[in-house]
């Protein structure tokens, strides 16, 4: 019997400390594990929440145009750039409550909508939390009223700010009343609702628990929610009033429908975005947002591709380079693999949300030379020629056989760079100019609308026409020179005359970015394989370019050493010989034959 009693003092005693242990366990761990964390539960908490633990992110950002675009002037009446000592006649508007129009003036005024960069807009408190924008805006350049039309009369629904701008204009949106939590967009537009987060952080110290409760990606959705223009389906509002950063797909068809890429009322002859915050359009029609996907298609597609090919790449690169730095508690995160990379060239590839204020223009990572460059250039490793524009632009020799000659617009100090051309100025209406995102050059003749990328510098070449014929002729000729060059190629063949070829095909532009340089390189091709040259007449594109003939001792005279910048040699040439001619050509109709 005692021995009985003993073993059932010890089970219970047994029983007694799993119960505690157990008891312990949920004591000290929140009510929801990581794995179950439904981010559709999150509620908006506000920019002051997260300012209690972000406080030096909160006030960086608090300078920057983001959280700016939507000002509370009761609080600091200087936020009005707008000078009311002239353009009476253009504020003068029949308030509701007056008998007699008059010209509305800083009292008028509840929030300046807009940084200023271009112009800035004001909103009139039409009744208690409602809102309308005033028919007229401060056009910071010319530091004058111009009006702002939107409807015959005014006041008028098209001026309403809840339904037809506060979904961007502000944080935390409640598209049935149009309140919302914060003005401007801050934080939680971008990292979605942060009430999960916060409670994560009162309750618990596991670090990965409190960033899986909060959005942390470069998603291009995230953006793309007010930098684009379209129609949300359900009430016709202008912006995704449905999407949360990190929850379901922004395109879908019960959240928000892109504007058509022929719409003419959105989009410009020449296939440029003609309204403002319609980077997202544009960059979808790109080869950047397919970055990704073009480059797992190809044969030789590994990890080392994604550094240009992936933005979310280069996202988790900066995360495990602050671990690195001890700028970042908890275990740093996996670099992506072909395998788990999710997105192309995406707007943080270019962007940095939470850049200080006036370190790079547009809070870009560097100088935007720089950006294009880093990418748009042969690899430093391997031994292939792919994409070598930069090399191409500024003249440097690839192929030791050839000397480089740097183009006329990279010689000059103050010349044109990559975005000059390929993000060219657009007029937008009722909102100044602005950058296009669509990577592609307004090409001459392409859009009576707009001033084209070349006869922007080039204002003494007053025929349109006979500039885009130019670039035709030139590009047609440059195909079939490559093309002539390539059906002649056999294995007897100098290492060099390929990879010539590869370095002409793989910049892309088809001698535009550099004529001398791709006119010289041609040549030596030619007269190694005794091909007739058919080059554009050299006097012509001088007169019309303002460019140099290429040198006529462009062409070494030591012997070849089997070996091009980049590690490129001889016997791997070889082995690259048919792979190299079906990257130059799938290239080419991807970069170039793409419908526009």
């Amino acid at each position: 019997m005692r021995r009985q009693l003993t073993l059932w003092a010890l089970t219970l005693c047994g029983l007694a400390f799993i119960f505690f242990g157990v008891g312990l366990f949920f004591i000290g761990t929140p009510a929801y594990a990581q794995d179950d964390i439904d981010l559709e539960d999150a509620e908006y908490v506000g920019a002051r929440e997260c300012a209690s633990c972000h406080r030096a992110l909160l006030r960086d950002h608090g300078e920057s145009r983001h959280a700016l675009t939507l000002q509370d002037v009761s609080r600091d009446e200087d936020l009005i750039l707008g000078d009311f000592e002239q353009g009476e006649d253009v504020r003068t508007v029949q308030f509701p409550d007056d008998d007699e129009p008059r010209p509305f003036d800083a009292d008028d005024i509840a929030y300046a909508v807009g940084t200023g960069r271009s112009v800035q807009r004001y909103l009139y408190e039409v009744d208690r939390n409602e809102y309308m924008l005033l028919p007229a805006q401060w056009n910071v350049n010319t530091q004058s009223w111009e009006p702002y039309t939107l409807a015959e009369e005014w006041p008028d629904d098209a001026y309403a700010f809840g339904p037809n701008c506060a979904g961007c204009h502000t944080t935390g949106i409640d598209t049935r009343r149009f309140r919302w939590e914060d003005d401007g967009v801050q934080c939680e537009s971008c990292h979605g609702p942060g009430s999960l987060h916060v409670e994560a952080a009162d309750d618990d110290e596991d670090v990965e628990l409190i960033r899986a409760a909060i959005v942390l990606s470069p998603d291009p959705q995230i953006c793309g929610q007010c930098h684009s223009r379209g129609t949300e389906p359900e009430d016709g509002l202008p912006y995704p009033a449905e999407y949360r950063p990190g929850q379901g797909d922004l395109l879908d068809e019960d959240v928000f429908a892109l504007v058509p890429p022929d719409d003419p009322a959105h989009w410009y002859a020449s296939g440029h975005a003609s309204q403002k915050y319609m980077q997202f359009n544009e960059s979808l029609l790109s080869s950047h947002s397919t970055a990704l996907a073009s480059m797992l298609e190809s044969e030789f597609a590994d990890d080392s591709c994604l550094q240009c090919h992936s933005g979310d790449f280069a996202f988790v690169q900066r995360l495990i380079a602050r671990h690195e730095d001890d700028d970042r508690e908890g275990d740093p995160p996996e670099p992506l693999t072909t395998e788990t990379a999710q997105f192309g060239v995406v707007c943080t590839s270019c962007h940095n949300p939470h850049a200080e204020a006036g370190e790079f223009p547009a809070h870009l990572w560097n100088d935007a030379y720089t950006l294009c460059a880093d990418c748009h250039s042969n690899p430093a490793e391997g031994d292939f020629i792919h994409h070598p524009s930069r090399e191409m632009f500024e003249g440097i020799a690839l192929v030791s056989e050839i000397e480089g000659v740097p183009s006329a617009h990279f010689s000059e100090e103050e010349g044109p760079r990559c975005a000059t051309c390929h993000m060219p100025d657009v007029l937008v209406e009722n909102a100044g100019i602005r950058n296009s995102h669509r990577w592609t050059p307004i090409l001459p003749g392409s859009d009576e609308e707009l001033q084209d990328s070349c006869t922007t510098c080039h204002t003494d070449f007053v025929d349109v026409a006979g500039m885009q014929q130019l670039i035709e002729d030139i590009q047609t000729s440059t195909q079939a020179r490559l093309e002539a060059g390539q059906a002649a190629l056999t294995g007897s063949n100098p290492e060099w005359v390929g990879a010539a070829l590869d370095f002409v095909e793989g910049d892309g532009s088809l001698g535009i970015h550099n004529y001398p340089y791709t006119e010289a390189l041609l040549k030596a091709v030619e007269g190694e394989l005794s091909l007739a040259p058919t080059p554009i007449a050299e006097a012509d594109v001088g007169a019309l370019l303002n460019v140099p003939p290429p040198p006529e001792d462009t062409i070494q005279t030591e012997p070849f050493t089997g070996e091009i910048r980049g590690g490129l040699t001889a016997p791997s040439i070889v082995l690259l010989g048919i792979a190299g001619l079906i990257i130059a050509v799938a290239a080419y109709a991807f970069f170039f034959r793409r419908p526009r």
